[in-house]
């Protein structure tokens, strides 16, 4: 298997992105944006997103500014098990960016299931967050030690963008000052 990432390949995961998690996250407006940005990116691609909700009735819809910006884009998968990958469709994308709430609970519980389903998974490491920073950490370094790929939304969009045009850089990363 390649893990270079093939963009006709590929998915947005996003997990349990939703009102009352974000108010509690450690981080979350700085998460949000990060989203936001990956979402842009994901358009300049045309790869779908994926959205899961944790007992949405408990912790509250998917955030309000991602939902605008999808508009009617994106699945929404909602379920009362800690693990989103038991909610995510069977037929996935062999490469899948993965960000989401909470590091060390739903995010690190669905990169685990989605790699046993043999997809190559990237958690992007500042568009995911935990209440408590430690978990966040300790999450991320075992995911690295279990030889998930952690890395960030821009090295992934260089990725996406390795062969990309000249116009589509312009629109692709922030210009350099």
């Amino acid at each position: 298997m390649s893990w270079r990432i093939n963009g006709q390949k590929t998915a947005i995961v996003l997990v349990d992105v939703q009102e009352r998690l974000c108010a509690a996250v450690a981080g979350a407006e700085r998460i949000l944006a990060r989203i936001d940005r990956l979402l842009e990116i994901g358009k300049l691609f045309s790869i779908p997103v994926h959205l899961t909700e944790l007992a949405p009735q408990r912790f509250g819809p998917i955030s309000s500014p991602i939902l605008q910006k999808l508009g009617e884009g994106g699945s929404r998968s909602a379920r009362n098990v800690l693990s989103a990958g038991s909610a995510l469709p069977k037929e996935l994308p062999q490469f899948l960016l993965v960000a989401g709430m909470e590091t060390h609970a739903a995010v690190r519980q669905a990169i685990y299931d989605l790699r046993e389903r043999g997809h190559a998974v990237y958690l992007l490491a500042d568009a995911v967050g935990s209440r408590n920073a430690c978990d966040h950490q300790v999450a991320l370094d075992e995911m690295r030690q279990d030889r998930i790929v952690v890395t960030t939304l821009e090295a992934a969009a260089y990725e996406l963008g390795a062969e990309a045009d000249e116009p589509l850089w312009d629109r692709l990363l922030p210009p350099l000052s």
